[in-house]
């Protein structure tokens, strides 16, 4: 059986090594025309903001999801500066430029609010297994909370 998964080493240091398991490789982020990517600004320093930063990347997990192979599920992994790596459950808008992520690291449950500029977000799909349900992943903007 050919198994169209493959896994991604990222390597921070020499003496570190992260691995991303059963990424899909035939699966590629869909391309976004210039009027979704930047849509309903009501002005062009809303486009600096951790909301629209927020908001841009559930549309287009949303938009990724339509074209999703059965048995596959997106996922972020939001990477700090320091080289904590967060699988990310949900993410919320904090202040204009803040963002509070919620999820796990190292199997453990955390929280933890950076400025939007501190926070690389790797998104990829993963396989999972057909019994498990779909992940969801939260986004709150404006007071406003969505799963995609």
């Amino acid at each position: 059986m050919n198994d169209k998964y493959k896994t991604i080493i990222q390597q921070r240091q020499p003496q570190d090594v992260e691995i991303f398991h059963n990424v899909h490789p035939d699966v590629k982020p869909p391309k976004m025309e210039l009027d979704e990517i930047y849509s309903d600004h009501q002005k062009v320093n809303d486009y600096r903001s951790s909301g629209e930063l927020i908001r841009s990347l559930a549309r287009t997990i949303k938009k990724w999801r339509l074209n999703m192979p059965k048995g596959a599920q997106p996922v972020i992994v939001a990477m700090l500066n320091g080289g904590l790596q967060i699988n990310v459950a949900r993410l919320v808008q904090e202040s204009f430029h803040g963002i509070r992520i919620e999820g796990t690291s190292g199997g453990n449950p955390c929280m933890v609010l950076s400025h939007q500029s501190n926070v690389e977000l790797l998104c990829y799909i993963q396989k999972v297994p057909e019994e498990e349900p779909d992940r969801r992943i939260g986004f709150v903007i404006d007071g406003e909370e969505t799963e995609e």
